[in-house]
C-alpha cells in the first residue's frame, strides 16, 4: 500500500518511460495511458534507426511557380512533376529544380489531374476532358490531345496493355490493346476498345479507382454522401472480368483521398481512415481501421477537400484533413504509429522522388523536407525554428505526488534546445554539466547538485539527471524541443506520495 515519504527515502518510486514507439493515443484517459504512448506528438516522428521520437526535418526552398497551383502529379521515371494552375487549364513542369511552362493546355480546369506511363518516355494525362499525351523530350514539355478519346476522362491508368479511364457515373472505358488512340469497339475483335459498367443505374458516381494486387478497386458514392457508398472489386481481364461487391455503406470523397500502398488501399471516409487489404489465401479483400487511437479527434477534421499521400522513403502515410489545414497527421504504416506535423503554410501535395521528399505549398512554392536541416528555410519569411512538443499521460497516485528527480536520454544538436516541464519546474536538456535550479514554488529557488555523469559530445546520445522538488496532485509531463533532427529516447522520474 502507498506510504508517506521520509528523509530516508522510503516509499520512493521510479517511473520509467522506455521509449515512445506507441505514438499518439487519444482513445484512452490521460491517467491510463501506456508509458510508451503520448497525448500530444507535434512535429515529431518515430525513427526506427535510432529507436527514438525525433523532430521532423526542415524545409528547404526549391522553386516557385508563377501562379498558385491547384493540383500536382508525379511524372514517374522522369523525377519530375506536372502541375495545374489554380482554376485554369495552364500546366507547368517541375524537374531538377527548374520550372517550364507546358506547350498546349489541359482539357479541363477542375483540378482532378491524373497521369500514367505509356511506353518509353511517354505519358497519358487525364484532367476531365479528352485524354492527352505528355512528353518532355522536346525543347518545351508538350501536351497533345488524343482527338479520338472519350470526351470525359476522369482518371487514367494502364492495365494489361490497355488504357483505362472513368467516362461516366458507372462506366470505365478501355482503349484497344496497345493503342492509346483507338477507342472504338468492334464486336468481332476482342482487342478493340471495351467498357464495363459498375453498379449500373444504382444512383451513385464513380469517385475513385485504384489497383489492389491483381484487382481494380472502384469507389462509388451517392452525391455528397460517401458514407453510403459501395466499394466494388473488378477481378480478371476482358472478356472474363467479374464485378464483385467488396464493402457496403462506406466510401471515400475523391481520387485524392485514396492511395495504394503495397497490397493495401488506404482511404479517407467520413468515419475515419480505413484500409482494404488483399487476402491471398482466399482471393478476397478485408477492411480495417488503422486510426483506432486517433479516430475521434481526426474524424472531426476530415472534409471532402482532404488528401492522402504516400511517402515510401519514410514508410509513412500523410493525412491532410482539409485544404484549410496546416497540420498533417502522419501514420507510420510499418509500425502503426501516429504523430502530427505542422508547417508554416497549407499544403497541396507531398511525395517522394528517390530519397527526396517534395512538399508543394498553396503559395506556389516547392520545398524539400530534409532531415539534415534544423530549421524551415522559407522563400519569403527566412529561417524559422521547428517547434516540437511531446505530452505524456498524467501521473496520478491518489495522494499528492512529490517528484524528487528526473532523468532522460536524448539527442540534441548544436543551436537546438529542449526542456522537460513538470508544473513550474523546467529542466533544460544540456550537455555541458552546468548547474540547474530546482523549484518548490515559482519564487522559491535553490541549487541542485551538479550532475557528474559523463556526457557524449553534442550531436550524440546524451544523458541528463537533475534533482527537483515538484509537488502536485496530478502532473502531466511535457517535453518541448526547438530544432529539427533532435530526439528523445527515454525518460524517468523518482517520486514519492506525500
Amino acid at each position: 500500500m502507498p506510504t508517506r515519504s521520509d528523509k530516508h527515502g522510503e516509499g520512493l518510486q521510479r517511473v520509467f518511460y522506455p521509449g515512445f514507439d506507441g505514438g499518439l493515443d487519444l482513445a484512452v484517459p490521460n491517467e491510463t495511458l501506456p508509458k510508451n504512448e503520448l497525448k500530444e506528438a507535434l512535429n515529431v516522428e518515430f525513427s526506427s534507426a535510432i529507436g527514438a521520437m525525433r523532430v521532423r526535418g526542415g524545409l528547404v526552398w526549391s522553386g516557385r511557380f508563377e501562379h498558385k497551383i491547384k493540383a500536382v502529379v508525379p511524372v514517374i521515371g522522369r523525377k519530375g512533376f506536372l502541375a495545374q494552375r489554380n482554376n485554369m487549364k495552364t500546366a507547368y513542369y517541375f524537374r531538377w529544380n527548374n520550372i517550364w511552362p507546358v506547350s498546349g493546355t489541359l482539357t479541363s480546369k477542375d483540378g482532378n489531374l491524373s497521369i500514367a506511363a505509356w511506353g518509353d518516355g511517354e505519358y497519358l494525362v487525364a484532367s476531365g476532358g479528352k485524354l492527352q499525351k505528355f512528353s518532355d523530350n522536346n525543347v518545351l514539355p508538350n501536351l497533345e490531345t488524343i482527338t479520338n478519346s472519350p470526351s470525359q476522362c476522369r482518371y487514367v491508368f494502364v492495365r494489361n496493355g490497355r488504357v483505362g479511364v472513368v467516362t461516366g457515373d458507372d462506366t470505365i472505358t478501355f482503349s484497344a490493346v496497345g493503342d492509346c488512340e483507338s477507342w472504338d469497339n468492334d464486336p468481332n475483335d476482342e482487342s478493340t476498345g471495351q467498357f464495363i459498367e459498375i453498379g449500373y443505374k444504382d444512383g451513385m458516381n464513380i469517385v475513385a479507382v485504384v489497383p489492389l494486387s491483381r484487382d481494380l478497386i472502384v469507389f462509388k458514392s451517392p452525391p455528397n454522401e460517401p458514407d453510403k457508398g459501395i466499394i466494388w472489386r473488378i477481378t480478371g481481364e476482358f472478356p472474363e472480368w467479374v464485378v464483385l461487391e467488396a464493402a457496403h455503406n462506406t466510401g471515400t470523397f475523391s481520387q485524392k483521398t485514396v492511395v495504394s500502398v503495397g497490397n493495401d488501399v488506404f482511404y479517407i471516409s467520413p468515419s475515419g481512415i480505413a484500409t482494404l487489404s488483399s487476402v491471398t489465401d482466399y482471393g478476397e479483400v478485408k477492411t480495417a481501421w488503422p486510426d483506432r487511437k486517433v479516430s475521434n479527434a481526426l474524424t472531426n477534421l476530415l472534409k471532402d477537400t482532404g488528401q492522402l499521400w504516400d511517402l515510401p522513403i519514410k514508410q509513412q502515410l500523410w493525412v491532410l484533413p482539409s485544404e484549410n489545414s496546416k497540420q498533417i497527421w502522419v501514420f507510420d504504416y510499418i509500425r502503426g504509429i501516429w504523430t502530427k506535423f505542422e508547417f508554416p503554410f497549407k499544403a497541396i501535395y507531398a511525395t517522394c522522388v528517390d530519397n527526396l521528399v517534395y512538399f508543394f505549398s498553396n503559395t506556389g512554392d516547392i520545398y524539400e523536407l530534409n532531415d539534415g536541416y534544423i530549421q524551415d528555410d522559407l522563400y519569403e519569411d527566412g529561417k524559422q525554428d521547428i517547434e516540437a512538443k511531446l505530452r505524456l499521460g498524467t501521473l496520478l497516485t491518489g495522494r499528492q505526488t512529490l517528484i524528487k528527480g528526473a532523468y532522460a536520454s536524448f539527442e540534441l544538436y548544436p543551436k537546438c534546445s529542449a526542456e522537460l516541464i513538470l508544473g513550474d519546474f523546467h529542466m533544460p536538456f544540456k550537455s555541458n554539466g552546468e548547474a540547474d535550479y530546482i523549484y518548490d514554488a515559482p519564487n522559491d529557488e535553490q541549487y541542485a547538485s551538479e550532475d557528474d555523469d559523463a556526457l557524449f559530445p553534442d550531436g550524440g546520445v546524451l544523458t541528463s539527471r537533475r534533482k527537483c522538488i515538484v509537488r502536485e496532485w496530478a502532473i502531466m509531463p511535457e517535453i518541448k524541443i526547438v530544432g529539427g533532427g533532435c530526439s528523445i529516447s527515454t525518460l524517468g522520474f523518482e517520486m514519492v506520495e506525500v
